[in-house]
């Protein structure tokens, strides 16, 4: 690709420099285009240095070309429902294609066997990278691993698929984000609760993989060491936005009165906060009422976190495009045949109302 734009480019140079030739005078002297420039020195003295007129601009493209020589990236996600995820979408999008790499990205639903299926049909079709959210590290390590020995990258993001099947793992340990969520919402009854009662909570996530399910069980156990809690209901299930909302309108209708939900995901995080604002919600009048703690934050988390519904979301890789701008230029190294550290470490940002602004909102 970079040939071809070279040709081009020097194409036109020559065409600019036949223009510049005919703008001559009737006496021979060089005069410079329309719009040109004039070649003469602030003393007035010729330089006689030859020179293709529009070189300098040539060679300017030419080094701040894209450097993507024709590669193409895969991006494969756990889901593209929610604006968190559609969100990273873009900005991944966004800086691939900007360093002049081919880009497409597709979604497994949730489904691990759908996600085996994209990265095989992602090899046949000639991919150089492969960028993944798995929903199950553990499944798809068969699939990176065969990926990788015929000499696709892979970069792995959240869930390790393993050290053998991948280039690069970013993520951090699950049992760290697990517990982040718990002790939050352990800060906000250190500075909100005053009755003198239980916190009446429940508990639920995603156990789909071993890494989700690590991170559910950290928070539970973490949360369970305040007494102040009462937990009334512990569930797993899909990750979903519909799930969630449903589930909360259940738990309600079967407990009555609850303080708090505790939850892994940010997609169950706005479930829940679009059920407490629906009109058929027990404390619609005032849905701030009902603490809730989840991750990942979007401008629709924000405006939770923003009207007290959400009071904190644990945030991998804290300020999103800080973190998409590193695996970027991450991806961009590897495809270039450099070397990265195969484990990249983010950490776990805490968001609330207190420093939402630190994460441009």
């Amino acid at each position: 690709m970079k040939k071809k734009f070279l040709g081009v480019l020097l194409t036109v140079a020559m065409t600019a420099a036949m223009l510049a030739g005919c703008g001559a005078g009737k006496d021979g002297a060089d005069q410079p285009a329309a719009g040109g420039n004039s070649d003469t020195s602030q003393e007035g003295e010729a330089d006689h240095t030859t020179k293709v007129e529009g070189a300098d601009d040539v060679q300017d493209a030419v080094d701040q070309a894209p450097e993507g020589d024709g590669k193409k990236v895969t991006a494969l996600f756990i889901s593209l429902e929610g604006e968190y995820f559609t969100f990273m979408e873009g900005l991944l999008k966004e800086g691939l294609t900007a360093k002049g790499y081919e880009y497409e990205s597709q979604s497994c639903n949730m489904d691990p066997v759908t996600m085996i299926e994209q990265v095989e049909n992602a090899v046949a079709g000639g991919t150089d990278l492969i960028w993944m959210w798995a929903p199950s590290g553990e499944t798809l390590h068969d699939a990176c691993k065969a990926a990788k020995d015929q000499g696709v990258l892979v970069y792995a993001f959240i869930m390790d698929v393993g050290e053998d099947a991948r280039d690069v793992f970013r993520g951090t340990d699950e049992t760290v984000c697990g517990e982040a969520i718990a002790e939050m919402a352990s800060e906000w009854a250190d500075k909100n609760w005053t009755e003198d009662r239980k916190i009446r909570t429940i508990l639920f996530g995603n156990t789909d993989s071993s890494q989700q399910k690590e991170r559910l069980e950290a928070m539970a156990a973490k949360i369970k060491q305040d007494d102040r809690f009462e937990i009334l209901e512990e569930a797993a299930f899909a990750m979903s936005i519909t799930e969630a909302q449903s589930y909360a309108e259940n738990m309600f209708n079967k407990h009555g009165d609850i303080d708090c939900f505790i939850t892994t995901g940010g997609e169950y995080g706005i479930g829940v906060c679009a059920y407490t604002h629906s009109e058929s919600s027990p404390v619609a009048s005032d849905p701030s009422k009902v603490a809730v703690f989840a991750t990942e934050i979007t401008a629709e988390t924000a405006s939770y976190i923003k009207d007290g519904s959400l009071k904190g979301v644990a945030v991998n890789g804290g300020v999103i495009t800080e973190n998409i701008a590193t695996q970027v230029e991450q991806m961009d190294t590897l495809l270039q045949g450099g070397t990265v550290e195969p484990f990249s470490k983010v950490d776990i940002g805490r968001c609330t109302l207190d420093n939402i602004a630190d994460y441009g909102f």
